[in-house]
């Protein structure tokens, strides 16, 4: 009858040896039946408990002592361990059992629990995740039952509720947390999110919702409930509320923050404002000095001095003739850069473009270089020039003014024996396309920071480029000019009237570039 119990059984003797086995404990620990017989029990059970099979000293009654639940370590005839659960009954000794030897004690029953053990484990794994994921949620998680009563809270929703968790269990929810409506009154007990989730069993999300604790807190936070379902009933409801205060709170600091970020950056433009405003009347101040008492002492020295040159009635010996005419030139020279830089800073408006108008290349060179007297003081200089006859479209005051300032610029020197010259100086303009190149090459670097930036300026204005060559060893420089789409055809449109003599130097472009 043993063999058709589908538990393993072994009948153990006194000394611990199995006389009697069944097929399920054969099949169990990977033996033959009649191997499994004669073998001590510990080679199966090596932590049996050998008292087992010992009889207690005061034995009235000798039998029929049952133990169950027992669980230990079994090992099969592989060596492979795995674990079982055992139940103990004792038989009495005087009794003749059927087929069973006489002076046997003790019957084992083993169950493999492998399966239950590892589920065990598995379940026990997921309830420890489970706590610890509810013990750090940030989010207060409420589970209520069908009518609503708390139970189930982690440590964020005790805190929220006012309580602890041992306390809270059993409450209506209601009682702890309530809500407002949109009119501030609080909702009834139906309208509540999770005795909705409970009645239509669908999940619902309410953002910033107001409510009210037990301790008379107003705040706000998400609502978001889910119901609970078991055997396709409902049987409760999990509400997550995320409390929307620590946000709040850094809503408010990084707005107080950009609030004195603000307030500081109104106090520095302030200041600016006022370092500006002083700038701005100090540059006001110095352009009527250099328009006004600079520029008449300027004058009336220059008038004196050419007034002396070129007094009859007082001859003098050539040298000073030679040297009055000098300084005259100088004054003329001086008196041009000073009416340069005041000159930008006398209108406030917006300075318009370029007057651009067809002319004759050659004539814009020859007036340039007339004007270049006048930026480079008493010099002899001898020209070579080049200059097709061909119409262009620019502003010929402006490239009147470039060409001069180009040519005082390499004949500019600081050398006394080299500054009267003669200077040798190149000139050449041509075109390629719509393109006018004119080029000036001299004996020296110039080295004077206004030509160059006015020159720039007008070739920026024109939407061109200024570029300066200056060979190793070499004092000499070459500028060249590119202006583009600065080349008109003359069958399509002849230059102006306008004669050279006409031409003349300006200095409207420096308000272009200052």
């Amino acid at each position: 009858m043993v063999d058709f119990v589908p538990d393993a059984v072994l009948i153990v003797d006194d000394n611990g040896t199995v006389v009697r086995a069944n097929l399920a404990a054969a099949a169990l620990l990977g033996y033959d039946r009649h191997a499994v017989e004669g073998r001590g029990v510990l080679d199966y059970l090596p932590f049996f408990d050998w008292n087992l099979t010992r009889l207690p000293p005061d034995s009235g009654d000798p039998g029929h002592t049952y133990t169950a639940g027992i669980r230990t370590t079994a090992r099969t005839c592989d060596g492979r361990t795995f674990i079982t659960e055992i139940s103990t009954m004792r038989l009495d000794r005087d009794v003749l059992y059927d087929r069973i030897p006489y002076g046997s004690s003790l019957v084992i029953s083993l169950r493999d629990v492998t399966s239950a053990e590892e589920t065990r484990s598995a379940l026990s794994r997921s309830l420890v995740q489970a706590e610890a994921v509810l013990r750090t949620a940030s989010e207060a998680l409420v589970g209520t039952d069908t009518e609503g009563k708390i139970d189930l809270v982690n440590p964020a929703a005790a805190r929220l509720l006012g309580g602890k968790a041992s306390e809270l269990g059993g409450c209506e929810l209601l009682t702890r947390l309530t809500l407002l409506g949109d009119d501030g009154d609080p909702l009834d007990a139906e309208d509540t999110p999770w005795m909705l989730a409970v009645r239509t069993g669908r999940t619902s999300r309410l953002p910033g919702q107001a409510l009210r604790t037990s301790d008379g807190i107003r705040l706000t936070a998400d609502i978001a409930v889910r119901p609970l379902t078991e055997s396709g009933r409902i049987v409760g409801a999990v509400v997550a509320l995320t409390d929307r205060r620590p946000y709040e709170r850094l809503a408010d600091e990084y707005l107080a923050a950009q609030t004195r970020s603000v307030r500081q950056h109104e106090a520095a433009l302030a200041r600016q404002q006022q370092q500006t405003d002083l700038a701005v009347e100090h540059a006001h101040e110095l352009t009527g000095f250099l328009s006004g008492p600079l520029m008449r002492a300027l004058h009336h020295l220059h008038a004196e001095t050419s007034r002396l040159a070129s007094d009859s009635s007082r001859p003098l010996w050539p040298e000073a003739a030679a040297s009055l005419e000098s300084l005259a030139a100088d004054l003329r020279m001086t008196m041009a850069l000073v009416n340069t830089r005041s000159q930008s800073y006398l209108h406030d408006t917006t300075p318009v473009g370029p007057q651009r108008r067809t002319v004759l290349i050659d004539d814009v060179v020859q007036a340039g270089m007339r004007a270049a007297t006048t930026f480079a003081g008493l010099s002899q200089v001898q020209f070579s020039v080049h200059t097709p006859r061909f119409a262009v479209h620019v502003d010929p005051d402006d490239m009147t003014t470039a060409v001069g300032r180009l040519i005082a610029e390499v004949i500019h020197t600081d050398e006394e024996s080299a500054s009267h010259g003669p200077h040798h100086v190149f000139v050449a303009a041509l075109h390629q396309r719509s393109l006018l190149r004119i080029e000036v090459r001299g004996p020296y670097s110039g080295g004077v920071r206004e030509h160059f930036d006015i020159v720039q300026g007008i070739a920026q204005a024109h939407g061109g480029t200024l570029r300066a060559h200056r060979a190793p060893g070499d004092s000499g420089s070459t500028y060249i000019l590119e202006l583009p789409a600065a080349v008109r055809d003359d069958a399509a449109t002849g230059p102006d009237t306008t004669s050279a003599t006409a031409l003349r130097p300006t200095g409207r472009h420096r308000s272009l570039t200052s």
